[in-house]
């Protein structure tokens, strides 16, 4: 069944907020008050960022498999917000914006 227009422009406007939270994403330093190799909650604070960005370049042609995997990242990560310092919470924010818009692609 042929994609509609209308939902063909809401995925390409879902894809550019995606390009650009992964842009801004990059362009943010690490939290000085997060301490690498820890975990927050139920995930680790390095490999949570990196995971998800990693699943985020693919949007759109993830295997089932990585759809899945991304999703429970998301929702460790939606878990353990509250776990990761108080400063550091817009860049968990941002990193989980990131999965959502993945998974909506």
């Amino acid at each position: 069944m042929p994609m509609s227009a209308r939902r063909r422009s809401t995925l390409l406007c879902v894809a550019n907020f995606l390009a650009k939270e992964m842009r801004l994403h990059m362009a943010e330093p690490f939290p000085d008050s997060v301490e690498k190799g820890l975990d927050y909650g139920e995930v680790d604070a390095v490999m949570i960022g990196a995971d998800i960005y990693r699943w985020a370049t693919r949007a759109g042609s993830l295997s089932e498999l990585d759809r899945s995997r991304l999703l429970q990242a998301a929702d460790e990560l939606q878990r353990s917000i509250q776990a990761v310092p108080p400063d550091a919470q817009p860049y968990y924010e941002r990193i989980l914006r990131i999965a959502r818009l993945a998974l909506a692609v």
